[in-house]
């Protein structure tokens, strides 16, 4: 099993089990281990299984994290993105794994941490209505086929860590590849134009890079 941490972590888990043990210490052995043991299991790194036949990728956007859609709103303005979008709220809990996965194949156009404060992952009625001015912790804009612009954007929940990303714009990938890693889970929100149909629906558990949330209507270029 891969996990979203670092060799540091590792040296420093064994630095601490080794030393715990070397002076007798078996009950701070004892208790490092489970804390090591609840750190790794929430850090692992479960990647999506691979569609091998690349026509059915075509077009198709996955859900970018493990989670569950708690809303479809339609005809949302964008300050980043456009209007008349759809927005899809995805709310990932504690215990799944939390990689965040390229929904399709894109470039990375924009990438800003905002510094939102978040919210409660489970508030998000109040927070992701019409009314409402979203202030998302950080935002994420991918450009794909047909110079078609998909935004992405992530809440830190109070009890979750904040999202992190390992591109930058310019940088591209493939659908289902691992872009970030969103510790604890939180609120997704991804934001497509008209040129998509929602094939997903409220209440759905979504798999990342399995669960098809969208699929793009003209899909006569397939280059990103």
């Amino acid at each position: 099993m891969r996990f979203f941490l670092n060799s540091f972590y590792f040296t420093v888990f064994f630095a601490i089990l080794f030393i715990s043990w070397l002076f007798g210490l078996y009950w701070l052995f004892l208790l490092a281990l489970f804390v090591i043991a609840i750190i790794l299991f929430f850090s692992r790194r479960l990647s999506p299984a691979f569609q091998e036949d690349a026509v059915l990728k075509e077009g198709i956007l996955y859900a970018p994290v493990n989670g569950k859609i708690v809303l479809i709103n339609n005809g949302i303005e964008q300050n980043r993105y456009g209007k008349n979008l759809t927005e899809v709220v995805i709310v990932s809990s504690w215990w799944r794994e939390h990689g965040i996965y390229f929904p399709l194949k894109a470039e990375i156009i924009d990438l800003a941490y905002e510094g939102g404060v978040g919210h409660f992952r489970y508030f998000f009625k109040s927070i992701f209505n019409k009314d409402s001015k979203r202030k998302p912790s950080l935002s994420v804009g991918m450009r794909c086929v047909n110079d078609i612009t998909v935004g992405l954007d992530f809440y830190k929940c109070v009890t979750g860590l904040w999202p992190k990303v390992r591109v930058i714009p310019g940088d591209k990938g493939k659908a289902q590849v691992n872009l970030g890693f969103f510790g604890l889970g939180g609120t997704t929100v991804l934001y497509l134009p008209e040129n998509y149909e929602i094939l997903a629906r409220e209440g759905l558990d979504v798999v990342a890079g399995q669960a098809i949330v969208a699929h793009l209507k003209d899909v006569k270029k397939v280059e990103a």
